[in-house]
């Protein structure tokens, strides 16, 4: 039997004019995104538009990717009555997961990321940082590198587990240039700096953290439509333990590929990736070849997607 997870993209993936084709062809979407506004204190329509470099800001790219992200969602569930059976995000797109799922409600959703990107952009220009993918190591070798490149007082982890042979390294600026020459003389095929203000998933994030967990300290979430997979732990949300991995996920690696074969473990066999990009259809696809794997992200996408959903069982 054929289940289908939905994924949702990270920070990094957003491009201008995101989302904003939804409310041309869905006019409930123009109402949400108008409600988005009024919940953020800013005109998003003008952000998702823009080409001034604000949607490469922390503090607007997060909220812009989750609302662009679910007004993709919820335009295709009017239009398909599509039950998934699980969901997952990259990073940020774990929020948004949550909001798909039902957990929150999509008020306190806004109000929680706006929190947790004002608090992430704040902590990185405290402690400013680094971050770069290392191409074409396994994981003990990025992780014996990172352990050489680092120093007292510079430190350099690595931080996201995205997929066999590609993995973020995170920390201090130098220490990431460390750990680049070394996995460069391990044997990586590239070493690719991100353009990222802040070493995202390390304790240098703690004061984020701990400002995300004042914020949901007295969250009541609902009950969730479909298990949502924590990036934390890789494995599904369990009971009350919202509160503790939310604020934890800021400091801490995301176990991207344990997800993925974690939720095929359970069951699941194919696969859509929803919001801007498809870094993590690619990802999907080098951790299994065998993984039948779909992408929405504007409106031109949604035929193909219709019809890929219901060539596998997932619509009428």
């Amino acid at each position: 039997m054929n289940r289908l997870g939905i994924l949702f993209a990270g920070q990094g993936a957003q491009h201008p004019g995101m989302g904003v084709g939804w409310t041309a062809v869905d006019p409930v979407a123009a109402k949400t995104l108008s409600e988005a506004s009024r919940i953020l204190g800013y005109d998003l329509a003008d952000l998702l538009s823009s080409i001034d470099g604000r949607l490469d800001e922390t503090i607007y790219a997060q909220p812009a990717i989750v609302v662009s992200s679910l007004l993709a969602y919820q335009s295709l569930l009017r239009s398909t009555h599509l039950r998934p059976d699980a969901f997952a995000g990259f990073s940020l797109g774990e929020w948004t997961a949550l909001g798909a799922a039902g957990i929150f409600d999509f008020e306190h959703l806004l109000q929680f990321v706006q929190v947790r990107a004002q608090a992430m952009q704040a902590a990185a220009k405290a402690t400013p940082g680094a971050m770069a993918a290392v191409v074409g190591l396994s994981d003990l070798q990025v992780c014996d590198v990172c352990a050489e490149a680092t120093r007292v007082g510079s430190y350099v982890i690595a931080a996201n587990f995205n997929c066999p042979g590609q993995i973020v390294v995170s920390g201090h600026a130098d220490a990431v240039v460390r750990a680049g020459d070394l996995a460069r003389a391990a044997g990586a095929k590239r070493v690719v700096p991100l353009s990222v203000s802040g070493a995202f998933h390390t304790a240098l994030m703690q004061p984020a953290a701990d400002r995300l967990a004042t914020a949901i300290a007295g969250a009541e979430p609902f009950p969730a439509a479909a298990p949502v997979y924590a990036n934390v732990t890789a494995q599904p949300y369990g009971k009350d333990e919202l509160r503790r991995l939310l604020p934890l996920q800021i400091t801490s690696p995301v176990l991207f590929e344990t997800t993925i074969r974690n939720m095929m473990a359970s069951g699941i066999t194919h696969f859509l990736e929803i919001g801007p990009g498809s870094a993590l259809s690619g990802f999907v696809r080098k951790i299994s070849l065998d993984l039948p794997v779909a992408r929405l992200d504007g409106p031109e996408d949604l035929a193909n997607v219709k019809g890929w959903l219901k060539a596998h069982g997932f619509s009428e």
